[in-house]
């Protein structure tokens, strides 16, 4: 038969548990005095170095930014550290490995903006747009009705129709994909639509929105 003791409980090398739990709490408690020494970069418990090569003896372990000859110290400002540490009735050896520690991170560069998919104003051709409801596609173009010259916005039907939606629902600019604040960026209404062997297209109205038809990153207006 054998038992386990808790987490808590459990023994470090050599020691009990008793002693390992006084270890602890020394270190919780008292170990931040030592790290008000500008030399010190942290205060631990670990098994003692001597050589290059740990041992098995349980060491109350420091790591300092410079290990120097005590004559040295006043250099940087910092005291000797014991060579061992009381508490209650234990003693405690102490190792000192000269170890710095900085933040470690990359600094990964800012994906650029994609301008296609950002909002607009004035809204050109080339940018992302949709329907309220749907995903988001391209503003193929700004074209003009043939009796009166109103301007609209040319797109597919699965861009600013869809499935389940009807004439004059919102449309947007970005598309909902792209940026899901449809309140912020209402563009117009769904006005026309066509599905068919004819073709895959609808419009929108621009009233929300100022325009300009000239092509993004082409810079040339269809005629």
């Amino acid at each position: 038969m054998s038992t386990s003791q808790p987490a808590g409980e459990r023994k470090l090398g050599n020691l009990s548990a008793k002693d390992t739990r006084t270890l602890r709490e020394f270190i919780r408690v008292r170990g931040q005095a030592y790290l008000k020494d500008p030399n010190v970069s942290s205060i631990g418990v670990g098994y003692k170095v001597v050589d290059g090569k740990t041992t098995d003896q349980i060491a109350v372990q420091f790591t300092v930014h410079r290990k120097l000859p005590v004559d040295e110290l006043a250099l940087l400002d910092t005291h000797a550290l014991p060579d061992s540490i009381e508490v209650e009735q234990l003693t405690v050896p102490t190792d000192v490995l000269e170890v710095s520690y900085v933040p470690s991170y990359v600094l990964v560069p800012e994906a650029a903006p994609n301008i296609r998919t950002r909002r607009h104003d004035p809204v050109v051709p080339g940018v992302s747009i949709s329907n309220e409801t749907t995903s988001a596609g391209t503003l193929g173009a700004i074209v003009y009705g043939r009796e009166d010259g109103t301007p609209y916005g040319l797109s597919n039907w699965h861009v600013l129709h869809g499935p389940g939606s009807q004439i004059g629902a919102r449309t947007v600019q970005p598309g909902t994909f792209d940026d899901n604040r449809v309140g912020h960026n209402s563009l117009g209404e769904l006005v026309r639509s066509h599905l068919g062997p004819a073709g895959d297209c609808a419009i929108t109205s621009l009233t929300d929105r100022r325009f300009d038809p000239t092509i993004l990153e082409l810079d040339v207006v269809p005629e």
